[in-house]
C-alpha cells in the first residue's frame, strides 16, 4: 500500500475586522523573501486616497507551494503535494504577518483548517474490503429487506463523536473506493480544523501515516 497522490491545503482564518494582507504590500514581502509572484496579467485595482486594495486567489509560489489569498473571507493560505513544505511555509507566513504586518496570530486568528486530498494504491480491492468492513451490521440486513438486494456502504466516514460540523475544533474523513479505478485505489478526503494552531499543524505532519494506519484497520476487518 502506497500513497499514489496526494494534495494538502492550511489555511488561516482571521477573526479581524480589516484583513491585514493588502496590495501591493503583501507581494512586496513574499518577493523580498524569495517567492515567485503569480498574480494574474493585467491592470489591478486601484484604490482612492488612503483606501485599501485587496486581491484574492493565487498570489505566489515557493519550494513548489501555492500562497492563496481569499480577502472576502479574510483567509490565508499555504497549499501543495508535501504535508511537510507547506507547514514550512505556513510558518513563513507566520513570521511574514507578525514582521511586515504587526499581527498578533494568537489574537487575530480565529482557527486553522487543513483540508487533504489523497489516492492510495492497495495490492487489496478497496470495494471489496469496505463491503467486508460492514459485513454482518443488522442496518444492513435492514437495508437488504427494505431494497429487495444486497447491499453495502460505498464510503466510511470518521468524525469525533457528539461535535457538530460548525465546531472550531472538527475532523471528517471519508475513505471510499476511487470511482474510476475502485478495485485498486481507496480515495481520501479529509478536514481537520482547530483553534490551537500546534494541534494542526501536528495532524499535518502525521495525516499521510493516520490515513495509512486506517486502511489497514479496514482491511484487517
Amino acid at each position: 500500500m502506497e500513497i499514489n497522490s496526494q494534495k494538502h491545503r492550511l489555511a488561516f482564518i482571521f477573526r479581524s475586522l480589516f484583513f491585514p494582507f493588502t496590495f501591493p504590500d503583501v507581494t512586496n514581502s513574499l518577493e523580498k523573501r524569495n517567492y515567485s509572484i503569480t498574480l494574474p496579467p493585467g491592470p489591478l485595482p486601484s484604490a482612492p486616497p488612503g483606501g485599501r486594495i485587496y486581491v484574492s486567489g493565487p498570489i505566489a509560489t515557493k519550494e513548489g507551494c501555492n500562497v492563496v489569498l481569499d480577502s472576502d473571507r479574510k483567509i490565508l493560505i499555504s497549499e501543495g503535494t508535501s504535508n511537510e513544505k507547506i507547514i514550512d511555509i505556513l510558518e513563513d507566513l507566520t513570521r511574514i504577518a507578525k514582521d511586515d504586518f504587526f499581527v498578533d496570530m494568537d489574537e487575530e486568528v480565529d482557527y486553522l483548517e487543513l483540508t487533504s486530498e489523497l489516492d492510495i494504491l492497495s495490492d487489496a480491492d478497496p470495494r471489496e474490503k469496505i463491503e467486508d468492513f460492514f459485513e454482518g451490521i443488522e442496518a444492513i440486513k435492514k437495508f437488504n429487506e427494505i431494497l429487495g438486494t444486497k447491499t453495502s456502504l460505498f464510503s466510511i466516514d470518521i468524525t469525533p463523536k457528539g461535535e457538530t460540523p460548525t465546531s472550531k475544533k472538527w475532523f471528517h474523513i471519508t475513505i471510499e473506493p476511487r470511482v474510476a479505478t475502485p478495485r485498486r485505489v481507496y480515495y481520501v478526503r479529509a478536514v481537520y480544523r482547530d483553534d490551537n494552531k500546534d494541534a494542526v499543524v501536528k495532524f499535518t505532519r502525521e495525516i499521510n501515516s493516520k490515513i495509512l494506519n486506517l486502511i489497514k484497520i479496514i482491511e484487517a476487518s
